[in-house]
């Protein structure tokens, strides 16, 4: 049997999951003055501590070859797999579901591809447009204020294009087409097809303390000089240094804990390490994992 050992401090928020919801949580409810504990399944990981981004392969005896934890390299900035052992994923007989799960601070923003796209003023009207599914309640311009503080804060680079669907947001300047780049736009002007820079959440200037990108395209191993957004560096950094976030690593979330009145109380979670079986109380829970 499992002793839960529970914690005596009531916490205004619980948050489960480090990732691009979780650390957006935490940075905006502690800004906001609320008192947070954050449960991350894996370990501490910041980009521009851990990352390895400027070793070569033949620095390491498996000379970057795939692990089992990181499959697409030694160096990839993910710790985590398809699988991962003791935490058996189910699909239903005959079908395979390929779901990249991240057991470390921040999650996936560790190593996605930082592609930033807002949705068009068609896209909350689908039903409307296309007979399919349902229109939102709300549209592009209750959104677009939001849109635009998030481009403030993570930092995108783009260009303004005036596409109908595509709105255009605050941008960093995009970096210079490479050749091959050229060869496409040229082609496409020829056909009269649109042909625009990508949208990406990585910096091409100086931002909020941040350094600029120095293209070294290894930005899959993390970025030691904090120019693409991740979780940790952009997001929880700020909501630890307020002072009202407390961080929790190694805590796999259990259950969902409810008082007599059948209202959330908290979290129950393992502590990996140890195994320990812990509770943190709060008022609320965010579930972002």
């Amino acid at each position: 049997m499992i002793q839960v050992r529970p914690q005596r401090t009531i916490y205004d928020v619980c948050i489960v999951g480090s990732g691009a919801g979780g650390g957006m949580a935490a940075y905006a409810l502690t800004r906001a003055g609320a008192n947070v504990v954050l449960l991350e399944a894996g370990g501490s990981w910041y980009a521009t501590v851990d990352s390895v981004m400027f070793k070569w392969n033949y620095e390491s005896p498996r000379r970057g070859a795939s692990t089992k934890q990181r499959p697409f390299g030694e160096f990839d900035a993910c710790d985590g797999g398809w699988d991962i052992e003791g935490e058996p994923f189910t699909t239903a007989p005959g079908t395979q579901f390929r779901w990249w799960r991240a057991r470390m601070l921040g999650g996936r923003t560790n190593h996605w591809g930082r592609i930033s796209l807002r949705f068009g003023p068609h896209d909350f009207k689908r039903r409307s447009r296309d007979g399919l599914g349902d229109d939102w309640p709300i549209s592009y311009d209750d959104v677009k204020p939001y849109y635009d503080e998030i481009d403030r804060l993570i930092g995108v680079f783009g260009a303004p294009i005036n596409l109908p669907n595509e709105p255009d947001g605050i941008f960093h300047p995009p970096p210079r087409p490479r050749c091959y780049e050229l060869l496409i736009k040229q082609a496409c002007d020829r056909m009269d097809i649109p042909c625009v820079p990508a949208r990406l959440s990585v910096i091409t200037q100086p931002h909020n303390g941040r350094s600029p990108c120095h293209y070294c395209g290894q930005c899959y191993r993390g970025c030691p000089t904090n120019s693409n957004f991740s979780s940790p560096e952009v997001l929880i950094k700020p909501a630890l240094a307020t002072g009202r976030l407390r961080l929790v690593t190694h805590a796999m979330a259990r259950e969902v804990t409810a008082d007599e009145r059948g209202l959330v109380s908290g979290v129950a979670y393992i502590d990996t390490k140890t195994g320990a079986e812990r509770h943190v109380r709060a008022r609320i829970v965010v579930l972002a994992a």
